[in-house]
Parts: C-alpha cells; structure tokens; sequence
C-alpha cells in the first residue's frame, strides 16, 4: 500500500470514528431532556498509519460549557492525545472562556510532546530529499486574555489584551553529515509576554459566513526570563463572504516577523496545520514570513461538509529579501465532520498537494483560519 493510501485511511478512519462518537455524544444529551439538547461533549477516536510514525492513534475531545446567559458564547475544553508505535508522544489541554457577561474572553493552550521529525535547513528554499532527523522534546503553554473594557459601546468589535508564552525544549539530532548545518545550541527556555489588539466583526467564531477579523500581536522574549533573547510580531487579517450554491468562502493574510537570537524552531515560518497545511513545520523559514490563504467551505448533508483550499506561501531574511523570494504554493480539498451542529465545530481531514511535488494530510478541529 502506498504512503498516500495510508495517509488516506489515517484520515477516513478519523472521521468515520468522529461520525459514530460525535452522534451518539448528542443523543445521548437529547436524551436526557427534551427540553435541554445542549451538547455537552464530543469525541473523536482516530487510527492511522504513516511511513514516518508508522501505527499513530489518539483522541480528540470536547466539553461545552453553558453560557452564562441566553445568547451568550459557550466556554469549550479541547482535549487531544497521540502515540505512536515509533515511541512518540504528543497531548494537548486548551480551555477557550468568556467571563463576566462575554466582555472578558481567553485562550490558553497547555501541550508536551516527545516526537521525530525533520530539519530541512535554513531558507525559503528547502531541499525535500535533503535533511537532518532529530527528536524534540517541548512543553510550551500559551495564552491570550482579552477585553473591551472602558471602551464605548459601538466599539464592541474591538479588543485588547495580553499574550504569554512559556516554552523549555531539547533536541537530540543525528549524526548526519550531509549538507544541512546543524543549528547550534538551541536547548532551553524561551518564555515571553506581549500585548494584542483585535478587530473581531465575524457571525461566528468557528465557520464564520460573514465579517472580518483582523488581529496584531507583540512578543517580547527578554533574556532574563529565558535563555534566549527575542521578540516576535504577527498582523493576522482574514475576511469572510457568502459565495454561490450557498458556500461560504474565506480568506487570510499573515505576515510574521522575529528578530534578535532567534532560536531555529521558533523563526518564522509555516506551522503545518493551519497556515500551509501538509508540510513540516518550518519546513521553509526566515526572519520574515507571508502567507495567503483562500477556502470555500460548503455545508453537504447531515453532519457532512466539505471544502477546497488554495495557499502561498514565502520566507526571507528582511523584506526585501521577503519580496524577492519565490512562492511555495499548496492547492488541497477536505472533508468534514460536525461535531457540535449548535457552535459549527468541524473536525477536518485535509489533503494538499504541496509545490506540484509532494502529498500532505492533516487533521484536526476546528477551521483553519
């Protein structure tokens, strides 16, 4: 069986088994009380193969929590764990809130894991066949809180807040001797802080149809919190529209950009999951990142929805270099699977067709951008 079959089933059996828990997860709740179908939980079971992990399995939870008045936005717990027969490791706790009447709302994401992957060197133009193997083993937690607080009412779209980062990693890389540099000393902590400004006008914060969400971010990672010294910066723009045949189409624009002794694993570059989906993460990367996104999602049957995807993607030492710097380009579709019908919650399976070269599969919850 081919690797791309594998990957195929990987992500088939992920949905079938969203399918079956999901469902039953809301029944179960209707049963309960005509009068209260509130959704308390989703699961998702998942079962796979890869050349890389070879068996992987794992599960994806969710627990909803009650507004705390009639219309209010619902608190959710996100659960995720993985193993892998190669001995590899990964799990996951996110809590998203929002406290005192909605004005007050936060993400937190709490995640460890001891896992295999691949450096494929510094730049925007990575070498697939050339690489260097290494183990990683991170904790990191992460947050933002926001508010609108002391501003007028009619600007209820716009938020401030806070964002934090603590992050300890080691990395225990091969003894290849090929043309890939090794990065140097790069064990160790890398904790930061910084402020958030957001303009939030979308319907909904899972599957938006319409609105726009535009968002900057400012890290600071001094050296005395960390054992390096850094700061980071992001402007994250997307829009959403109704499009024909009753399809919702969305759009994104990310720019990144690091600065100062910048660890290799924390350069700007794509994450592999939401921004330039089926690659390693930063499998390209620089000081500066660009990326733009465009996805069609449409509503099928049932709980069943799908989508296709186009993305670019460039990196570069400074802007100049950014501009220069020729696109990577990822074209893709996807499945996927309702898990709360109330809050819009997908569990996506995604396929994408990396540079006209390579085959990538992702999977998780929630949309991409």
């Amino acid at each position: 069986m081919s690797n791309l079959a594998r990957k195929a089933l990987s992500a088939m059996a992920a949905l079938v088994a969203a399918f079956a828990v999901s469902a039953h997860a809301q029944s179960d709740s209707a049963a309960k009380s005509e009068k209260d179908s509130f959704q308390r939980y989703a699961v998702v079971p998942v079962l796979g193969y890869t050349e890389e992990t070879k068996f992987e399995y794992g599960l994806m939870g969710n627990l909803f929590f009650k507004p705390s008045f009639e219309g209010g936005r619902t608190s959710e717990l996100d659960i995720i764990a993985y193993a892998t027969t190669e001995d590899q490791y990964s799990a996951s706790i996110s809590p998203l809130f929002f406290l005192m009447h909605d004005r007050v709302s936060g993400k937190v994401y709490l995640f460890y894991e001891s896992w295999s992957t691949n450096f494929y060197g510094f730049g925007n133009d990575p070498d697939k066949d050339e690489f260097r193997q290494l183990t990683r083993s991170t904790f990191y937690s992460e947050g933002l809180i926001e508010t609108n607080f002391l501003l007028p009412q009619s600007w209820s779209a716009f938020k401030y807040g806070i964002v934090y980062r603590i992050n300890h990693s080691e990395f225990d890389f091969d003894d290849y001797s090929g043309p890939i540099e090794h990065p140097g000393n790069v064990d160790g902590w890398r904790n930061g802080f910084g402020y958030h400004f957001s303009y939030d006008t979308r319907d909904n914060l899972n599957w938006a149809r319409h609105g726009y969400l535009i968002q900057w971010d400012h890290k600071f990672y001094p050296g005395a919190l960390g054992d390096y010294a850094f700061r980071s910066q992001e402007l994250d723009m997307r829009g959403y529209s109704e499009f024909i045949w009753n399809t919702s189409m969305a759009a994104g624009f990310l720019w990144q950009r690091v600065s100062g002794d910048v660890p290799f694993d924390m350069l700007a570059g794509p994450d592999g999951i939401k921004r330039f989906r089926g690659v390693k993460t930063n499998y390209f990367n620089g000081e500066q990142a660009l990326f733009l996104q465009t996805e069609f999602r449409k509503a099928l049957f049932w709980r069943l929805a799908g989508n296709i995807f186009f993305e670019g993607g460039k990196t570069g030492d400074y802007f100049s270099d950014l501009m220069r710097n020729k696109w990577h380009t990822g074209l893709g579709f996807g499945g996927q699977f309702a898990l709360n019908m109330s809050e819009k919650l997908y569990a996506r399976a995604d396929f994408s067709w990396i540079d006209f070269e390579q085959i990538g599969v992702t999977f998780y919850i929630r949309e991409a951008f």
